[in-house]
């Protein structure tokens, strides 16, 4: 049974990947203008009606397209689940590929829980359900109570694409950049017909968040290694972890992510490592940046998001597209 009409829109900086959903429903984007005032304030409009309606937004929050950060993009979003619920739209979800403040999961002394302050302005702004992927802590998923979200695995995808290498298995390894990273590891390995490998990290006691020595467990000399991860930030401990790995006589050393940031130095820092980035289309990027970093690879999530946007408006379970990964069910 369906939730009503399908109705598909696009804040400012998820115009991208809406473009590429509207082509695997085989929709329309809706009409949404977004109005700028002198002083910083916005104001989201609706061109269309969505009164009875099941309506998804996109938006993608971290955007380096353009000039807009994290926090605007974000409140544009909440704006945009509050105008679709007063114009009487019945459901309403977020569409949104790289979900922001998922890395403040835990508070320390008198830090403040950002990534569940997050959850509860998501939902008091009226959002029903949530579609994202690869959360960076899958404690995320708690911190939502009245709203439904699917953390969806870009793993398939990415595995998929990956096998297009054609690595031998016998002289693969996978291997995790941290222990929070050993069970994707183990996925890909399984999936790939490949050994696992594991990476850890020793932190100083003096310094906060400064790693003092980082070591590898599991053999991986004469090897050729893929590094898979959830996100590079700046690329720092991708750095480290890829100098110590050529420092064991390995062969080719591929990366893997969901999340690509790429913040800081990290492009500099990839060039010089000379190592190919396979990630998704999760964060926004222009034909030029894709053309001046040929290290750059990307494959979509657009048919995943659109699956899950189609199972959701006809009521059908979603944890099909969860593929064989328990980390995410």
């Amino acid at each position: 049974m369906s939730r009503g009409k399908l109705k598909l829109f696009a804040s400012r900086s998820g115009v991208q990947f809406a473009d590429k959903l509207a082509k695997e429903l085989r929709v329309k984007v809706s009409s949404m203008d977004t109005v700028d005032f002198a002083d910083g304030e916005t104001k989201i409009c609706l061109k269309d009606s969505v009164r009875g309606c099941d309506v998804y937004v996109v938006q993608s929050c971290f955007d380096p397209t353009s000039k807009r950060n994290v926090r605007e993009n974000f409140f544009e979003l909440l704006q945009a689940g509050d105008a679709f619920k007063i114009a009487g739209a019945a459901k309403v979800t977020a569409i949104i590929p790289y979900h922001p403040f998922s890395r403040q999961d835990k508070s320390t002394g008198r830090e403040c829980l950002t990534a569940s302050l997050a959850a509860r302005l998501i939902e008091n702004s009226g959002f029903d359900n949530v579609i994202c992927s690869d959360l960076h802590s899958a404690q995320m998923i708690g911190f939502y109570r009245d709203a439904k979200i699917d953390n969806l695995p870009s793993s398939e995808y990415l595995i998929s694409k990956f096998k297009k290498h054609g690595a031998k298995p016998e002289r693969f390894v996978v291997i995790a950049p941290d222990a929070g990273g050993a069970k994707r590891a183990e996925l890909y390995a399984k999936e790939l017909g490949a050994r696992p490998a594991q990476a850890f990290k020793i932190r100083s006691s003096d310094k906060a968040n400064a790693i003092e020595e980082l070591k590898v467990a599991g053999l991986v000399e004469g090897c050729n290694l893929l590094i898979v991860d959830d996100m590079i930030d700046t690329a720092g401990s991708l750095k480290r972890l890829v100098e110590k790995l050529r420092g064991k006589n390995v062969n080719e050393v591929y990366v893997c992510c969901a999340h690509a940031l790429l913040n800081g130095n990290a492009i500099q820092i990839i060039k010089e490592l000379g190592v190919d980035i396979l990630t998704t289309d999760s964060i926004p990027r222009t034909k030029e940046f894709k053309a001046e970093n040929p290290w750059y690879k990307e494959v979509s999530l657009a048919p995943l998001f659109a699956k899950a946007i189609h199972n959701i408006n006809n009521d059908e379970s979603v944890s099909g597209l969860y593929h064989d990964d328990p980390k995410y069910h």
